[in-house]
């Protein structure tokens, strides 16, 4: 649990000092173009650049030092659609016409991680349809193209500073990423 709290709190912490530079000439452009700064959409900026680092955080935290990447012999790529819900199914012993293994599926780890990309991209989908008035199309795609940046930075090493990709790049990502942004829209 603490690999997904300590990129939310690198976030909140960094936060105020990115979205103040974000923030700030957005108000200045709605005091311009409307003669004062409407607070509920200067609040719904501020919250969406909040979640965003957020996001970005969550995708990339905590940073290993690159010595230790460097002696990594671990994949960084999967290109297999569904391999992590092929491993969930296989990992938790679930069997279909027995209900004491329906547990096992519930309580497993790779449930969580494919729940949590799915989670961690339902406000993008809400933002998009609410805020900036994207068609479900548009929501998908754009959704799509954030999950392909996260993946892509973290198979670039986080742009070439490290000798080697730290984490997993995965079409498993994408798909549950997209599929986040499809509920938030729904929702």
């Amino acid at each position: 649990m603490r690999a997904y709290i300590e990129p939310i709190l690198t976030a909140a912490w960094l936060f105020p000092l990115v979205a103040a530079l974000i923030t700030f000439p957005y108000m200045v452009m709605q005091y311009r173009k409307y003669g004062s700064i409407l607070l509920l959409r200067t609040a719904i900026v501020y919250s969406f650049i909040l979640y965003l680092m957020c996001a970005y955080f969550l995708t990339m935290l905590p940073l290993p030092s690159r010595e230790t990447v460097a002696r990594l012999t671990s994949p960084y790529l999967q290109l297999t659609p569904f391999a992590d819900v092929v491993r969930w199914v296989r990992e938790s012993g679930f069997v279909l016409s027995d209900p004491s293994t329906w547990r096992g599926l519930i309580v497993n780890k790779d449930l969580f991680v494919i729940a949590a990309n799915v989670v961690m991209t339902i406000p993008l989908g809400i933002y998009l349809r609410y805020y900036f008035r994207c068609s479900f199309r548009k929501t998908v795609l754009i959704a799509l193209g954030v999950s392909l940046v996260f993946e892509l930075t973290q198979l670039s090493a986080l742009f070439g500073y490290y000798p080697r990709p730290y984490r997993l790049c995965e079409t498993d990502d994408l798909i549950t990423n997209t599929l986040g942004g499809m509920v938030g829209y729904w929702l």
